[in-house]
């Protein structure tokens, strides 16, 4: 089968060539005629030669987002099957069936389809098509992800921002195939319990990625007490108290959020009255904290995305160095201090610095013991920079 083709100026074929998995509008330098967006394209450089194949938006800032840089290879259902059933066999390989039933399955450009988001949460399936090359697969994906994975249901969570980027003006949630899922899915990670809210919860109903670093605190939490800021439905929180924290308390500015921490404590077999969970500003609560002399062995910061563009980068480094320095402050000498930043732009080494300045400003040495990255499920290429976007580092205060 032959493609259009898109070519691209002269030297800006390195970086597909080094393995990264998107075309920049700028790296174009002649664009195809009459293509239907969506659409499949080949990608030559200035000399003709053949670079990659991946499907095509002229209205998108990354006109073309790589499927395969194998001439041989023809973009059909068969290579969407394929792509898919190998994410599955590296999650089940990856992954204890017996202790873990949510989990990522196909995490975007990592397994090869970019856009793509899907995720398990027990016999349910999530899914999220962020761009439109991926919405025009629509029919394959569900089609495939029925053969291979046999769900209860499938459902929609594509009211994600990245859709208007790409010239999407739908933002679709709702079932696509199959039964409906309860108002509340239960699901174990490392035989953790947890109730999970797909059609209203963030992202596609809970911070998957963070799995390990949820495992990693409750090594450390025996006989402290923990605060958890930003803690949404308790991840951490309910690691903490699993690896019996003294007291774990779980702060966040929602009402439902804080309503699902509780409800996940006691399924758990946590007594909320040992593990209080408060409905407040985070900025607020440690500001009062530090007035009331309040103090912690541990404190987690995990908030949302600070920074979505470029340009907001100095301002989100003020309020991250802000928010540490806060939470620094109020953590006994030799305590732990667990934070983490999700946004793409702040890259690892910034986030380090940012951390450095934080604890200078309150006065205190911080001892990095542990870093990591997502989890296992959310890969990230070597080549693909902006797929390392969770950045979560361990540090003894001092």
């Amino acid at each position: 089968m032959t493609y259009q083709q898109v070519i691209l100026r002269r030297g800006k074929e390195r970086r597909l060539l080094e393995g990264h998995p998107w075309v920049f509008s700028g790296a174009v330098g002649q664009h195809p005629d009459g293509v239907e967006p969506g659409a499949t394209v080949d990608v030559l450089d200035a000399e003709g030669v053949f670079v990659a194949r991946g499907y095509y938006n002229a209205a998108s800032s990354i006109p073309v987002r790589v499927l395969t840089r194998n001439l041989d290879e023809t973009i059909d259902a068969n290579f969407v099957r394929e792509r898919i059933r190998r994410a599955i066999y590296m999650r089940r390989s990856w992954i204890d069936q017996k202790t873990t039933n949510a989990y990522r399955v196909v995490h975007g450009e990592s397994d090869g389809l970019p856009g793509l988001i899907v995720d398990r949460y027990a016999d349910f399936l999530v899914v999220q098509f962020h761009t439109l090359g991926v919405e025009v697969m629509r029919d394959t994906v569900v089609d495939v992800l029925n053969e291979l994975m046999s769900p209860t249901g499938i459902w929609e969570r594509s009211d994600v921002g990245t859709r208007r980027a790409d010239g999407l003006a739908e933002f679709p949630t709702g079932l696509i195939s199959g039964d409906e899922p309860p108002d509340l899915i239960e699901v174990s990670e490392n035989r953790a319990l947890f109730a999970i809210d797909v059609r209203r919860g963030q992202k596609t109903g809970f911070f998957l990625d963070q799995r390990e670093n949820r495992q990693t605190l409750q090594t450390f939490s025996r006989d402290r007490d923990v605060l958890n800021c930003f803690c949404y439905t308790g991840g951490f929180s309910i690691f903490a108290a699993r690896g019996k924290a003294s007291m774990v308390v779980s702060v966040d500015v929602s009402q439902p959020a804080i309503d699902l921490v509780e409800h996940n404590l006691r399924l758990n077999r946590f007594d909320p009255e040992t593990h209080p969970c408060i409905v407040a500003n985070v900025f607020d609560y440690l500001k009062e904290c530090k007035a009331n002399k309040q103090t912690f062995d541990c404190i987690v910061v995990d908030p949302p995305a600070f920074v979505k563009t470029q340009r907001a980068i100095p301002q989100a480094t003020r309020a991250y160095i802000s928010l540490n320095r806060k939470a620094v402050e109020l953590i006994r000498p030799g305590g732990l201090l667990v934070t983490a930043s999700c946004s793409t732009q702040i890259d690892y080494e910034s986030f380090f610095t940012i951390v450095k300045h934080a604890a200078s400003a309150a006065g205190r040495a911080v001892q990095i013991v542990k870093s990591h990255l997502q989890a296992i499920d959310h890969p990230a290429p070597v080549s693909f920079p902006e797929g390392r976007y969770l950045k979560c580092l361990f540090g003894i205060v001092h």
